[in-house]
């Protein structure tokens, strides 16, 4: 798998997650202490972002890095 499609899959179920916990990137912004563009860029696969940072959106979550690379529908 190439470098373009797991950032495409990681921000897919970044969007995933924000939106069955009905937040707002916005809101998810705040939360994680992140920017709006920040979540917007990783939600489009355009960030392709540090460990430290893909672990804590994963554990706000409460999901593993790998499980948040794992393709869901």
């Amino acid at each position: 798998m190439n470098d373009n499609k797991i950032l495409e899959i990681f921000g897919h179920n970044v969007k995933i997650e924000r939106v069955k916990k009905s937040l707002s990137q916005q809101e998810l912004a705040e939360l994680t202490e992140f920017s709006v563009p920040y979540i917007s860029n990783i939600e489009h696969g355009k960030y392709n972002i540090s460990l430290t940072r893909a672990r804590k959106i994963s554990n706000f979550f409460k999901k593993t890095i790998d499980e948040m690379l794992k393709k869901q529908e």
